[in-house]
């Protein structure tokens, strides 16, 4: 094995956990924080990256847990743009699954640092040997197997195997090369959202140098971007400063900072003329619906959404798992996107523009819940995303239009037409084939061209009002509405439509 590198003036590791839904990604970050995350999240499933540090041997490691619903695979990408490991968390009573490969893929892709992690080895239904080879068939080669990645059995739930755990995140850390940021005073934005007493508040991570209150913030282009007024720690404590390596939350910003950007602080205010902001970046989504419709076949409909969500990183996860939908008739545009709060103003727009108000862990004040429903606005709130976008799927089907299959009832040949007194037709028919039901539609034809489409709506069999007549049978029909420009010798088939 590798002599491990020199520790001094190392920065503390950064360590990223991935891996499917429901395999105890979230567990473990409780087992190794002494917290209780998992109680907190709707579902079970994390829905927003979270970060914290911890000490291991008197060293600092800090986590970032990324949301292991497929939805999030965009935000779990950024979560590992920083990290020195990765932790691929498999269950012992699972194996290898939907996300699991997703994260292979993100893996292989990035060429990241990874140990393979393998919890739930004390369900009685856990079995190992199976996992090892799952991930050996996906091209992940552990120790022993043919590879040289490094793996862990745990189980977090009892705690069992945490602090080999961490012993060998530290073995493998320091026998990585890890080379110094190329950018001085920077941090890297995790997630983004409005905080009731703080205002504009982001989850970063520091990327280089120490962020103290009162620094200020800028873009790479010295763009100012405020002030940061307070930093707190993982556990939301105040504190004044914070190195590299540390998640910290900060406050102070003029707006909301994107998540994946890189963000410089410096201690005086640089005051160097900012360059103008890309124009295009401002005209995504901006297209009215009005115009959109204008642009778009007159056959194809448009289901108009409003989203209010806690956070910047749950905005846009939404935002593309909207976009992937896929319908023929019906266009899915996201008229309106925004943080914090639902507002009389979200409603007002809602209504003008015929959209959908859809929230996701907001509030919505009791007030515009009243005003929505005297409205006829739609206003939903939700807690899962997937529950959210099940609901737009959904909705988006409803406005197609049904199609309808035609099954074969019966047919006959006209033979004989009589007016009676009200002007109504009477068609003397012989059934030739099936039945003729009463209440069924029918449709009557000559030479293969349809002239008429209409519904029995009587039947007569030797002056008895009836139900059905069979094959070979003679009987008179009354077709609605009126059947003018009938011919005897013309054929009438009668259906049913099934909805498809």
């Amino acid at each position: 094995m590798k002599d491990r590198k020199n520790t001094e003036n190392r920065r503390p590791p950064i360590i990223t956990i991935m891996g499917h839904v429901d395999h105890g990604k979230t567990t473990l970050l409780d087992a190794i924080k002494g917290s209780t995350i998992t109680a907190t999240e709707s579902g079970g499933i994390t829905q927003h990256i979270k970060a914290f540090s911890t000490q291991h041997n008197n060293r600092k490691i800090t986590f970032i847990d990324t949301p292991g619903h497929e939805f999030f695979s965009d935000m779990r990408k950024r979560g590992v743009l920083k990290s020195d490991i990765v932790l691929l968390v498999v269950a012992a009573d699972d194996g290898v699954n939907t996300q699991t490969k997703e994260v292979i893929n993100i893996i292989k892709e990035m060429n990241l640092k990874t140990i393979v992690v393998i919890n739930k080895i004390d369900l009685p239904n856990a079995n190992i040997q199976r996992v090892k080879n799952e991930l050996t068939k996906e091209g992940i080669l552990l120790e022993g197997f043919g590879g040289d990645i490094t793996y862990s059995e745990i189980s977090a739930k009892n705690k069992v195997g945490i602090n080999e755990l961490l012993d060998l995140i530290l073995l493998e850390y320091d026998l990585k090369d890890i080379t110094n940021s190329e950018y001085n005073n920077s941090l890297i934005i995790l997630e983004s959202f409005k905080n009731e007493s703080l205002g504009n508040t982001s989850l970063c991570i520091i990327e280089d140098g120490t962020l103290k209150v009162g620094y200020f913030l800028h873009t790479k282009d010295y763009e100012d971007l405020g002030k940061i007024r307070v930093i707190k720690n993982d556990d939301m404590e105040n504190i004044k400063e914070a190195s590299v390596s540390t998640p910290v939350y900060i406050s102070g910003q003029n707006e909301l900072l994107d998540i994946g950007d890189r963000i410089f602080f410096s201690k005086d205010k640089i005051s160097k003329k900012a360059k103008i902001k890309d124009l295009e970046k401002n005209m995504v989504n901006e297209q009215s619906i009005e115009e959109m419709l204008q642009n778009s076949d007159n056959d194809k409909k448009t289901l108009s959404i409003i989203i209010k969500s806690d956070t910047k990183g749950s905005i846009e996860a939404i935002k593309n798992a909207l976009l992937k939908i896929n319908l023929d008739n019906v266009t899915i545009d996201i008229y309106k996107t925004g943080i914090g709060t639902i507002t009389e103003e979200d409603l007002n727009t809602a209504k003008t523009t015929h959209s959908i108000l859809l929230g996701f862990k907001v509030k919505v004040p009791a007030k515009i819940t009243k005003e929505a429903q005297l409205h006829k606005v739609i206003l939903i709130n939700y807690d899962i995303i997937y529950e959210l976008i099940n609901d737009v799927v959904d909705a988006a089907e409803s406005l197609i239009p049904p199609e309808f299959s035609e099954t074969f009832i019966g047919s006959a040949t006209i033979k004989a037409i009589f007016t009676l007194s009200n002007k109504s037709l009477v068609l003397g028919i012989l059934v030739e084939e099936g039945q003729i039901l009463k209440n069924n539609k029918c449709k009557i034809e000559r030479n293969g061209e349809i002239l008429y489409t209409g519904k029995i709506s009587s039947i007569k069999r030797l002056k008895e009002e009836v139900n059905s007549v069979n094959s070979g049978t003679e009987c008179g029909i009354i077709v609605t509405p009126n059947t003018e420009g009938i011919q005897t010798g013309d054929k009438v088939t009668c259906f049913k439509l099934e909805k498809i």
